[in-house]
């Protein structure tokens, strides 16, 4: 009763963040909106890479081409938003389906240099398109409305992100815990093993790769909409490698994972941005090798320097200093009332 309560308050706390935050602080808003549509993003290579164990490099891809399908229907054909989006995610789930049957050939780093080759390859490819993306100069999608409510601020778009967000984390815990999930760890634990129990790698990693790129599309649809201006090259080889990096921070094979290594990288910037101004004002080792070349890039020195740390300490990813926390608190508590027990009993 008392977890369910926590979970009740702060989920009340995360509704009442972007009503309650002064207008100088809109900069978090954005930083929350860009975190969470990333977590959703994260949610679907998690189930691909952490439960299947088919690493992808290029998953950004999936998440530009669900951007530019929901683009097209929005702004060019006239379907609703709200319409558009699912379908993004189910045509860029068709894409994941197809690229799975090359990938069923391929395993461990030679996948993940295929998945490289192709998320290099369908910004090349959108850009070809330039009546429909615009090419690399991009396209302006409009922001989406219902019921004459516009969405078209962070603090309105924050409530859209975080409903998409509940629902796919509802589907993805759903399918962890149904027989598909449990074939998909199957065949990432061993696939002789799977196959001896009578699962099909083919079927279940090319619906991995699909249900995969459904998140990515729904995703970069809820992207396009939101930051009002999309081009082939904002779905490039880092926001990949940012995917990648957030399931190992957060946790592989879990969805809490996701969605916390997504805030945590989608702060850091911002947190080492206010350490590094405050030392600069207080001109606290102004003239220190460390402020004048290591800070300046404190992001990604801290970045790496927390993936060595996670990895070398927190192999199951930043969710395992929660359930070592949650461990202890249980096994103090049942402690507790073992002696409280035994008083009784005296």
């Amino acid at each position: 009763m008392t977890r369910k309560l926590l979970y009740f308050l702060g989920f009340a706390v995360v509704l009442a963040l972007p009503q309650v935050l002064p207008d100088e602080l809109n900069w978090l808003i954005m930083l929350l909106d860009r975190a969470l549509m990333i977590a959703i993003v994260a949610i679907g290579l998690n189930i691909l890479t952490g439960n299947a164990g088919q690493i992808s490099l290029g998953h950004a891809a999936f998440m530009g081409f669900g951007a530019f399908v929901c683009y097209g229907l929005t702004d060019r054909i006239g379907i609703p938003f709200w319409f558009s989006v699912p379908i993004a995610g189910f045509a860029a789930a068709i894409l994941g389906w197809g690229l799975g049957f090359p990938a069923l050939r391929l395993s461990g780093h030679y996948l993940a240099i295929a998945t490289l080759g192709f998320g290099v390859a369908v910004p090349q490819i959108l850009n070809l398109f330039e009546g429909w993306t615009g090419g690399w100069t991009g396209v302006k999608p409009s922001p989406p409305s219902l019921f004459g409510i516009s969405f078209s601020s962070d603090r309105a778009y924050f409530y859209l992100i975080l409903l998409t967000l509940i629902a796919l984390v509802w589907v993805a815990r759903n399918i962890q815990k149904s027989a598909v999930g449990r074939a998909f760890i199957a065949l990432r634990d061993s696939e002789v093993a799977a196959q001896a129990m009578g699962i099909s790698p083919a079927r279940y990693k090319t619906m991995a790769f699909a249900v995969s790129a459904f998140y990515a599309g729904v995703a970069g649809g809820l992207w396009a909409h939101w930051l009002n201006y999309i081009s082939p090259g904002n779905f490039g080889f880092g926001i990949s490698i940012e995917l990648f990096t957030i399931i190992v921070l957060g946790g592989l094979g879990t969805v809490s994972g996701a969605i916390v290594g997504s805030l945590f990288l989608g702060l850091l910037p911002k947190l080492t941005e206010i350490i590094s101004l405050s030392l600069q004002r207080s001109g606290a080792f102004a003239d220190s090798f460390f402020m004048q070349n290591v800070f300046k890039n404190s992001n990604q020195v801290l970045t790496g320097i927390i993936l060595i740390l996670v990895v070398l300490y927190l192999p199951m990813g930043l969710v395992d200093l929660w359930r070592k926390a949650r461990g202890r608190f249980d096994a103090r508590r049942q402690a507790a009332g073992r002696h409280a027990a035994a008083g009784e009993v005296k």
